[in-house]
Formats: C-alpha cells, sequence, structure tokens
C-alpha cells in the first residue's frame, strides 16, 4: 500500500480549507450509522487457524521441558489454551463493539500504561527474569504492561491524526506519551517491546503524509540513543556480539543462534515429523517462546514454514484490505496500525530465529507461549474485526454526498 494513500497535503488549499474538508469525514458523522456488514470472515478464518497451529507448535515444544520441570507434558498448552479462548472471546465482542467509540478510551488507556509500566521500575513489585523487569504479577496472573502500550500508541495515534496534522499541540502531547511509555520499557529494559511500540508511531506517522525526511532522521537519531544504551547494559551487548560471531563464545552469548540456526538446518524441505525436533530436547533455549519458529522449520520443514508465512501475509492483505474499505479515517489508522504492528513484530521474530536480526526477545503472534501476548494481540484483532464491519459499498448514498468535500486520501 503506498505511503501516500493517507497523505494530507492537499496543494493549494489553505491551512482552514483542509482543517473543513478532514472534519466532514469526522468519526461522528458517522456515530449514527450503523455497521452495514458482518465481521471479514476470512480474517476469522485465518486468525483462528493461526491459533490453533501456535496451540500445536506449543505442545510440541514445551512437552519435553513442561515433562521435566512439571511432570506434565501438557502444563504449558493446557495454560496457552486458556489463554487462547479467553483471547478469542475477548476478540469476539470487541468486534462486536462500534469502534468509532473507542477515541473516549485513548487517554485513559495510555495514562494506566503509563502508570503500570512506571510499576515496573519500583524495586519488589516487578519480576526480573533474563535480566529485564517487564512483568507484574498478581496473585498466579502474570502479565507486561508494555503489551498495553502497544495498543494505547495506536488507539491515542489514530484518534488525534484522524483530526489533526502531527505538529499541532494535541499531537505533540500524544506523541509526548508515547515517548514516555518507549522510554520506560527501554529502561526495564526490553528493547524488543520498545522497537514494537515506536514502530507503531512511525508507521500512523508516515502513512499520514509526516515528511519522509524527518522520520527517517528521526530514527536515525533514535537509533544512536539505543546504540548508546546497548553499551551500557551488558546483556544486551552480549547480544549484539554474539549475533554477528556466534561461534566465537559457542557455550555462551552465541548458543541460542547456534542451535536455532541448527534447528532450520536439520528441517530440510518437509521436516522430521510433527514432535520429532531434537533441538527443542533442552538444547534450545526459550524453545516454546522465542525460538518457537526454529522448532517448527525443524519438525515442519521449509515446505510449513512457508505455509505459516502464508498465513500472515494473508493476515496482512486482508488487513490492509480493511484499512482500504473503511468508512472513517479513525477506522483506516486502527486497522493499518493494528496489522503492521501485527505483521511487523512476526517478522522481527522470524529474523530473529534466522540470525538475521540480533535477539530481541519478540514472540511469534498467535504462536509463541504467553497468555498476556496472546490475549492483547487478539485483542487488536477485535478491533480490526470491528472495523471490517464497517466497510465500503457500493452506491453508498453518504459517501456520494461527501465525495466533493474530501480530501484525497479519503475519496
Amino acid at each position: 500500500m503506498s505511503s501516500k494513500i493517507l497523505s494530507v497535503k492537499e496543494g493549494k488549499k489553505s491551512l482552514r480549507e483542509r482543517k473543513r474538508a478532514e472534519s466532514d469525514f469526522e468519526v461522528d458523522d458517522y456515530l449514527k450509522t450503523p455497521f452495514r456488514g458482518l465481521p471479514n470472515r476470512i480474517l476469522i478464518g485465518i486468525v483462528v487457524s493461526l491459533c490453533v497451529f501456535g496451540l500445536m507448535a506449543v505442545f510440541s515444544a514445551s512437552a519435553p521441558e513442561a515433562l521435566n520441570n512439571y511432570h506434565d507434558a501438557t502444563m504449558y498448552l493446557r495454560k496457552q489454551t486458556i489463554a487462547c479462548m479467553i483471547g478469542l472471546f475477548v476478540m469476539y465482542m470487541v468486534s462486536k463493539y462500534d469502534y468509532r467509540k473507542l477515541k473516549k478510551f485513548a487517554w485513559p488507556l495510555t495514562l494506566a500504561a503509563i502508570f503500570l509500566l512506571a510499576l515496573t521500575l519500583v524495586p519488589g513489585l516487578a519480576t526480573t527474569s533474563f535480566g529485564s523487569s517487564r512483568w507484574l504479577q498478581i496473585g498466579s496472573f502474570q502479565f507486561q504492561p508494555s503489551e498495553m502500550a502497544k495498543i494505547s500508541t495506536l488507539l491515542i495515534l489514530a484518534s488525534g491524526l484522524s483530526k489533526h496534522f502531527w505538529y499541532q499541540r494535541p499531537m505533540l502531547f500524544r506523541i509526548t506519551a508515547i515517548m514516555v511509555m518507549a522510554a520506560i520499557v527501554l529502561k526495564q529494559p526490553d528493547l524488543g517491546s520498545t522497537m514494537m511500540i515506536m514502530s507503531g508511531l512511525l508507521v500512523l506517522l508516515y502513512v499520514t503524509g509526516t515528511s519522509s525526511l524527518l522520520i527517517f532522521s528521526s530514527i536515525f537519531l533514535g537509533a544512536i540513543a539505543v546504540w548508546q544504551k546497548i553499551l551500557h547494559t551488558p546483556y544486551q551487548m552480549a547480544r549484539i556480539e554474539s549475533w554477528l560471531n556466534p561461534y566465537a563464545h559457542p557455550q555462551a552469548e552465541g548458543w541460542n543462534i547456534i542451535q536455532a540456526q541448527f534447528a532450520i538446518g536439520s528441517g530440510g524441505w518437509f521436516g522430521t515429523g510433527f514432535g520429532g525436533s531434537l533441538q527443542k530436547l533442552h538444547y534450545l533455549p526459550v524453545q516454546h517462546a522465542d525460538f518457537i519458529f526454529a522448532v517448527i522449520a525443524e519438525e515442519l520443514g521449509l515446505v510449513g514454514c512457508l505455509c505459516l508465512l502464508g498465513m500472515f501475509t494473508a493476515f496482512g492483505y486482508y488487513g490492509y484490505k480493511t484499512a482500504r474499505d473503511a468508512q472513517t479515517m479513525f477506522g483506516r489508522l486502527l486497522a493499518i496500525g493494528i496489522t503492521s504492528s501485527i505483521c511487523i513484530q512476526a517478522l522481527v521474530n522470524v529474523m530473529v530465529a534466522t540470525g538475521l536480526l540480533p535477539i530481541t526477545g519478540i514472540t511469534l503472534p498467535f504462536v509463541s507461549y504467553g497468555g498476556s501476548s496472546l490475549v492483547v494481540t487478539l485483542f487488536m484483532v477485535g478491533i480490526l474485526l470491528s472495523v471490517s464491519r464497517d466497510r465500503k459499498e457500493e452506491d453508498y448514498e453518504i459517501e456520494e454526498e461527501l465525495k466533493p468535500n474530501l480530501p484525497r486520501f479519503a475519496r
């Protein structure tokens, strides 16, 4: 999809005229108009297929560790199944909710996310694992506030950019709030989640016509800041060094990458068969979460990997199609943000497993083990399905009435 599909540059029109044209396309003008269709059934089928695929992959990848540590090979599967059922129920309920009313939750959700993220920096409140304090625990329930930050980033941006240019005061407040969330997540430290939050910001700024020079300059300056952070974080620096030369320390920092490559290389065309992975037998760390793609590659081979990547490609196609057909600018931006966020996360996870990127700790959406991640992802899909219900129809009268006054990106 061209980056100019949502461009707000309208030639010689004055700023006042552009604002008036945009206001004609505001969400509030449609609030009294009911949805005109059912959720996209193909999108539902793709998501359910990915969830089922994920449950099978989690069971296969986690069974040896679960049996060794808990004497129950299905322990991780049962937890993931419960999370999947909750997530699908949430997806169904959210898909029935009018997404156009979500604007009012943008700021409350953002402030709640900032508060919960701040709690992870309080000693004794957060659960620390692999050198990062990114989880909060309530009883036996553990969740990552950074997952909430991803949703709030998309909501607050979509609600703002549907009415304002990026340089106007309301948008500057929103961008500042997002930068605060990203800074806290980076402090945890959780570089992977920081990348996901910032990618949502940059994608939506880009598609709404923000200067490419400004965006790429921001990326460059951000990369410098992240590199300085990495230099002062020993375990992250070790990840970079092991990525550049994993065989320099094959029994230490380079172990994960080497074992993942062994698993992928052992799969061949058709794999060793479901459950036949050898690398998951206490060789490949975090095999049911961060490196689950390597187990899939070993057991199902190149053909299985292509099928999985094909499902994500289809998800991206129908997600962007939902954005194209949406009746409101708010819906278009939400659909683009959600689709891009999930697809970018999947791409980064696969690139990490194949050694094309350093280890980031990012899971594979719908597939990797992780209850809070799965529920939040399905919540986002529920919003996407809600947007898909409000799609365009041929010869719809209100569209023809508004068309002469709409900016180019809305025609």
